[in-house]
């Protein structure tokens, strides 16, 4: 839980501050040419800022990838099965603290800086280098522990076993062997998961539904962070808004991942999955009516503050019930599906549909982003590639919901008069041996007389 914590707390603040460090790179582009330079010079810039760009991609794939894989993988070789149900999701809901902390954090540090020029800024990103090692290093600390206990644990376990197995011997004299042979597991390759994916529609809708988060969360997270550049200018007070929105995502996913089991329980599955659409869909048309109406409407904090709300669902929605649900989505399809399909669908399906939403958002600024190459400009044609998208995602939970459907509708047989006509019978038989051995132990009481 603590290893959680920490590395998504990392993450959240490397994530953070390669925005704010970008953000200060771009407007040095933009003040070296002189305001201008349009949608051509993005591609240019990302490889004049290189270390920037880096430090970005990488905070973003520790956040989707390393967490997800690397935490979780650690927690499925170290946890029993008998007590999983118990802890894992206690890590889920303490994994949503690390926002919290980390907003806390970085509000602090910001606190502490004395100017809002360059030196100030960067007195602040080298604070938080500094905090982002220890927790590393804590993250390593407290892996390498983890594995320790764990292998403490099975040697106890083993010798336990094998003492228990010498007592049995002496006991009866008898040895006991029990084999269990498993059959080794398959490990695919991603073009063997994608080719399996392609075959089952379970799976394909599985993956649309990945694939149609992920565009709708790319298409209103960098039009939102454009207003909340335009909104607050300097670095610092850009880093401080999104130390708060942070720690708003923090608290509110806590509170909603502890009633997302009941809501699951309340809704069904094809309920509970239509809720992160249609929230994040509600609010994003909201959105793009905000930015598409203009200023002189609708004032920039205002269409800040909507923006804002919106990519707090989108978060908090996929934190507390998009991921539960696709989880429980593999459980009617069996192992098989789980192993061969899994990688398709949360690799290909999550990159892609990033990369899916950059791409369309570049080729609009290219288009009809004007002169100046501002995303703002492209907000009616994102709002529509929103609306598409939340439709395919709409299909494809009814797809799935449609399987459960089959799942509840199954009848159920009632066994228990069978059971109990089966009890009753070996009761008997085990009265009639019982009756045998006490009639051969009085035979063999006047055989020795």
């Amino acid at each position: 839980t603590v290893v959680g914590a920490l590395a998504e707390g990392a993450a959240a603040a490397a994530t953070t501050a390669a925005t704010a460090a970008t953000t200060a790179a771009a407007a040095a582009t933009k003040a070296a040419t002189g305001g201008g330079g349009g949608a051509m010079n993005a591609a240019v810039n990302l490889l004049r800022y290189w270390s920037f760009s880096l430090f970005f991609i990488v905070s973003e794939l520790w956040a989707s990838a390393g967490v997800p894989l690397l935490f979780w993988q650690c927690a499925n070789d170290v946890t029993p099965m008998a007590q999983a149900r118990r802890f894992y999701p206690l890590f889920a809901v303490t994994g949503n603290l690390a926002p919290i902390f980390s907003g806390k954090v970085m509000s602090y540090v910001i606190s502490l800086q004395k100017t809002n020029d360059d030196v100030g800024f960067g007195s602040t990103l080298q604070t938080l280098a500094i905090i982002k090692a220890a927790v590393c290093l804590g993250i390593i600390a407290l892996y390498r522990h983890v594995y320790a206990m764990a292998e403490e644990r099975d040697r106890k376990e083993r010798t336990e076993q094998s003492l228990s197995t010498i007592r049995g011997i002496q006991r009866t004299g008898k040895v006991e062997i029990t084999m269990k042979f498993e059959k080794p597991k398959q490990k695919l390759t991603l073009k063997q998961s994608a080719k399996e994916l392609m075959a089952s529609r379970e799976l394909k809708a599985m993956a649309t539904m990945v694939f149609c988060y992920n565009v709708c969360v790319e298409l209103t997270e960098v039009l939102w962070k454009a207003i909340l550049r335009k909104r607050y200018p300097t670095k610092s007070s850009y880093m401080a808004y999104m130390a708060r929105f942070s720690q708003t995502v923090g608290v509110v996913a806590f509170l909603l991942q502890l009633v997302a089991s009941e809501i699951i329980n309340v809704f069904g599955w094809r309920w509970t999955a239509m809720i992160p659409p249609v929230t994040m869909g509600v609010l994003a048309v909201a959105f793009f009516a905000a930015i598409i109406a203009g200023e002189d409407q609708i004032p920039l904090a205002q269409a800040l503050l909507i923006g804002t709300v919106q990519n707090v669902a989108n978060k908090v929605t996929k934190y507390s019930l998009f991921d539960p649900c696709k989880e429980m989505a593999y459980i009617p399809l069996g192992p098989e599906a789980k192993v061969k399909g899994k990688a398709a669908v949360d690799v290909l399906g999550a990159r892609l549909g990033r990369s899916m939403g950059s791409a369309t958002q570049q080729l609009l600024v290219f288009l009809v982003g004007g002169a100046s190459g501002s995303i703002l400009n492209c907000a009616p044609y994102l709002g529509a590639c929103y609306v598409a998208a939340i439709g395919f995602w709409s299909n494809a939970v009814s797809v799935l919901g449609r399987l459960f459907d089959k799942t509840d509708d199954t009848p159920k047989v009632d066994n228990t008069h069978k059971l109990e006509k089966i009890g009753e019978a070996i009761t008997i038989i085990k009265s009639i041996e019982d009756a045998k051995r006490e009639k051969k132990k009085k035979n063999a009481k006047k055989d020795g007389k």
